[in-house]
C-alpha cells in the first residue's frame, strides 16, 4: 500500500525549539511531524546526517536519571550534550525522557516516596536548565508497564511525580513543551490512563502521549485516538493539549522487511488522517546485541527497507 505525503500544520501544535542558524539546514527538517526513538544517545548524534536525509525532524532518548546523577545533587549531562548539538545543527527537535529509578533514592523503586519525588523533580529541574530552549521533556517512559516503572504500577504516583518533575521544569525554562503519560503495553491501558485523567494529568502536561502498540495493525490505531481523546474531553482536557503519539513500531524480521515498511507508511497515513501532530517511530538502529527487530537501521548501520520507504516519503 502506498500513501501521499499528507501536510500536518505541525507549527499549530508543537513549540518552537532552538534550530540551526543555516536557513537551508532549518528548512530540512523544521516541520517534520516524524522522529525516531533511539536506544543509546552516546552514539546516535554521529548519525544525525543519515535522520535528516530520510526527513526525520524528531529524536527521543533516555536521559537517565540514574546516569546523570551518580552523587546527590550532582548531575552531568555530557552524555547527552553531543545528540543534543548535532540535532540543533540539523533542525532536528530532542525529545528527552526522565526516567528509571535511582539507587540513591528509595533503592531503584520508583520515586514515590516524598523525598525521592523531591530528588526526581530537582534531577528534572537540573536537566531543563541545562538544555533550556533546546529540548522538550517527557516524564517517564511506560509508567503502566511494570518492567518500564520498575514495579506495580501506581497512576496516584505517577501524577504526584509528574506534577512536581513539570514545576521544576518550568521553573528552569518556562516555554519547555511537557508529555506524558508515555502510556505503553501489548493492550490499550484505558484503565491507567483514565486514572491518570481523573487525578489531573491533563493540567500537568501540554500534550497526552500515547504508545499504540496494541494496533494489531496501522488502521487499528485509529479508535484508540478516538477513544482517548473522548476521555481527555470528558476530563476537561484544554483546547492546547494534543495526543501524539511519542513512540510506534513493528517488528521487521529478515525476511518481512518489505511488511514493516509497508507498515512504517501506512501508521504514518493512519496518524496523519488522524490528525496526530507528532509521530516517533521506533527504532532507529537495532542494538548490537539484538533483542527486536524494530529498527529502520539493521545492527550494522545499513538501511533497510523500512528507511527507504521513509525517504522515498519525503521526496513526494
Amino acid at each position: 500500500m502506498r500513501a501521499r505525503w499528507l501536510a500536518v500544520p505541525v507549527a499549530l501544535a508543537l513549540p518552537a525549539v532552538a534550530t540551526a542558524k543555516d536557513p537551508a539546514r532549518r528548512a530540512a527538517a523544521a516541520d517534520s511531524d516524524v522522529g525516531v526513538a533511539v536506544e543509546f544517545a552516546g552514539h546516535a548524534h554521529e548519525q544525525v546526517e543519515q535522520m535528516a536525509a530520510a526527513g526525520i525532524g524528531w529524536v527521543r532518548a533516555d536521559l537517565a536519571w540514574s546516569h546523570a546523577e551518580r552523587e546527590p545533587g550532582k548531575y552531568d549531562f555530557s552524555t547527552w550534550d553531543p545528540l543534543v548539538a548535532a540535532a540543533e545543527s540539523r533542525a532536528i527537535r530532542v525529545l528527552l525522557i526522565l526516567d528509571y529509578g535511582n539507587a540513591l533514592y528509595d533503592g531503584m523503586a520508583p520515586p514515590c516516596s516524598d523525598p525521592a519525588r523531591a530528588a526526581f523533580a530537582a534531577f528534572s529541574g537540573a536537566a531543563a536548565r541545562h538544555f533550556r530552549g533546546r529540548a522538550a521533556w517527557e516524564i517517564w517512559n511506560e509508567p503502566n508497564v511494570p518492567r518500564f516503572w520498575m514495579g506495580a504500577p501506581d497512576p496516584v504516583c505517577y501524577v504526584a511525580l509528574a506534577q512536581e518533575a513539570a514545576a521544576a521544569i518550568r521553573r528552569e525554562d518556562p516555554a519547555a513543551w511537557i508529555l506524558g503519560p508515555a502510556l505503553g503495553g501489548e493492550t490499550f491501558d484505558r484503565d491507567y490512563l483514565e486514572a491518570t485523567f481523573r487525578r489531573g494529568l491533563l493540567g500537568i502536561v501540554d500534550a497526552v502521549s500515547i504508545h499504540p502498540y496494541s494496533a494489531a495493525y496501522p488502521e487499528a490505531a485509529a479508535p484508540i485516538y478516538g477513544d482517548v481523546r473522548r476521555m481527555m474531553k470528558a476530563y476537561g482536557a484544554p483546547r492546547r493539549v494534543p495526543l501524539v503519539v511519542s513512540e510506534w513500531g513493528y517488528q521487521g524480521h529478515e525476511a518481512e522487511t518489505d511488511v514493516q515498511a509497508d507498515y512504517l507508511v501506512r501508521a504514518l497515513t493512519v496518524n496523519r488522517s488522524s490528525g496526530i501532530p507528532l509521530t516517533i517511530w521506533y527504532c532507529w538502529q537495532e542494538p548490537v546485541l539484538p533483542w527486536n527487530s524494530f529498527g529502520l537501521l539493521d545492527v550494522h548501520g545499513r538501511a533497510k527497507a523500512s528507511y527507504l520507504a521513509l525517504q522515498s516519503l519525503r521526496a513526494r
